[in-house]
């Protein structure tokens, strides 16, 4: 789940693309040209006019890496959090370019650009910094490239990303597991700092941690094998499958509708949900009273707005059409079958044994760290915050993958990517983060890099999107 949307939506990931036989020295203005276009095309919030700088001024290795309805998805949620954007100031760097941008209320990001090296310049990545530039955000840690390589063996990749992510762990910045995975099978895992500050109890290989949104995938997941059995369709709508839905407004969304965020479900996360007691939030169907009673955003399809109450409503449709409650169905026709043995909806209030307290630093930054309980429900939801292992997660992308899960079209529906006979290579980037939690899994196929922080984001997120990058050269 998601108390601040835009970190937790950090869509695309700078790709090195092989260069081709002619390379062109740098070109600023066509490079400016090109990163004002998506800037531009992300302060209309218009999805359609993105997609369109999109497909005109990204490479393919960056088309390739995302579908269409996730770069939907990353601009909703942009222009929700920051509405028009205006260029603060440009500047190049070797390679890449630097956008600092101002939206509403004076919300400031920056925007790097990294290009290829054929003459046309198109962009091959985009990194998304929430806040100021280096003046106005001086206590973000910089994030220098970790220094490993693909070719790397394993001890000396270990070494390295220890003496890479030393300064963050000894800033107490960073806490939590960096598992690489090669072919799918384990590489290098790492664990850094406290599950529990209280106890004094140390994070390891087998702690769980709060995954935030990437529970996301498995609420999807469990769509995709009621499609598989036929008990649900893409076309099936709210009304027909919810016909007491408190609101009349959302009856006419599609399945397809709320997995692509089209829905116009309101989001749980608001004055409301700060005054209720928590507490009552202990079951994805708790949400769902709570959400569909809330007023519509706007008439479904309409546009693309960032929607964790799409996913709750998903959790309820799983429930009603399976006869199962929403976290028995993925229990049992995800995690099982993944052999996910350390996964679950825990409840806050009363975690298993070797499971993360999640801790943010809810006074500002440099203040001492809070236990962030209270700031959430007392478990997940079909839009987050289910507990997985980085393991698990790793047993989930291998499972997916291999059709164990599902059948090749509704696996390759879940990748976004196309069906395949034998093991799916299709791109995955899914992300969370919320108060006191952040996570990330980034895999292609060959590469597999997963973090788990219990502490707040962005930086544990970057760190992660950094490897992925490097391993990707």
């Amino acid at each position: 789940m998601q108390a601040s949307r835009i970190v937790c939506l950090l869509l695309v990931i700078a790709l090195t693309v092989p260069a081709i036989a002619h390379t062109a020295t740098a070109s600023p203005s066509q490079r400016e040209v090109r990163a004002s276009a998506i800037i531009a095309a992300l302060s209309t919030g218009d999805t359609a006019a993105y997609e369109r700088a999109a497909q005109a001024n990204f490479a393919r290795a960056m088309l390739a890496r995302r579908t269409p309805e996730q770069r939907a998805e990353f601009v909703a949620t942009m222009h929700a959090d920051f509405g028009a954007l205006t260029v603060v100031k440009m500047a190049h760097d070797a390679g890449t370019l630097r956008a600092d941008v101002r939206g509403k209320a004076e919300k400031m990001a920056v925007l790097t650009f990294s290009f290829d090296t054929t003459l046309a310049n198109l962009i091959q990545g985009i990194e998304l910094r929430v806040g100021g530039g280096d003046d106005a955000d001086a206590n973000a840690p910089a994030i220098p490239p970790p220094p490993i390589t693909a070719a790397m063996p394993q001890a000396g990749m270990s070494r390295a990303l220890d003496a890479w992510l030393f300064p963050f762990v000894a800033r107490d910045d960073f806490a939590g597991v960096v598992l690489i995975a090669r072919e799918g099978a384990p590489f290098v895992v790492r664990v850094y700092g406290p599950a529990n500050r209280v106890r004094q109890i140390a994070n390891t290989e087998d702690t769980a941690f709060n995954i935030a949104s990437i529970g996301k995938k498995f609420t999807q997941t469990a769509i995709a094998k009621l499609i598989q059995d036929g008990r649900l369709k893409l076309t099936s709508t709210i009304g027909e499958l919810l016909p007491d839905y408190p609101n009349p407004a959302a009856r006419a969304a599609t399945i397809e509708h709320l997995i692509t965020m089209r829905g116009g479900i309101a989001d749980f996360f608001g004055p409301e949900f700060e005054k209720a007691e928590k507490t009552r939030f202990n079951s994805n169907h708790a949400y769902y009273e709570f959400v569909s009673k809330l007023q519509q955003r706007f008439a479904p399809g309409t546009r693309n707005e960032y929607c964790n109450g799409c996913y709750v409503v998903q959790g309820e449709i799983i429930e009603r059409v399976s006869g199962t409650r929403f976290e028995d169905y993925v229990q049992r026709h995800v995690f099982a079958p993944a052999a996910m043995t350390r996964s679950g909806y825990f409840n806050s209030a009363s975690l298993p044994a070797n499971t993360a307290v999640s801790y943010g630093r809810v006074r500002g930054p440099g203040t001492p760290y809070e236990n962030t309980r209270a700031l959430h429900g007392a478990t997940g939801s079909g839009a987050g915050g289910v507990y997985a292992t980085a393991k698990d997660l790793l047993a989930f992308d291998n499972a997916l993958r291999d059709g164990r899960l599902l059948n090749p079209e509704q696996t390759a529906w879940v990748l976004g990517g196309t069906a395949t006979t034998g093991r799916n290579p299709a791109p995955l980037g899914v992300a969370g983060g919320s108060p006191g939690t952040n996570a990330i899994l980034e895999s292609n196929g060959h590469w597999t890099v997963i973090l788990l922080a219990n502490v707040d984001p962005p930086l544990p997120e970057r760190l992660g999107l950094a490897i992925a990058r490097k391993l990707a050269e």
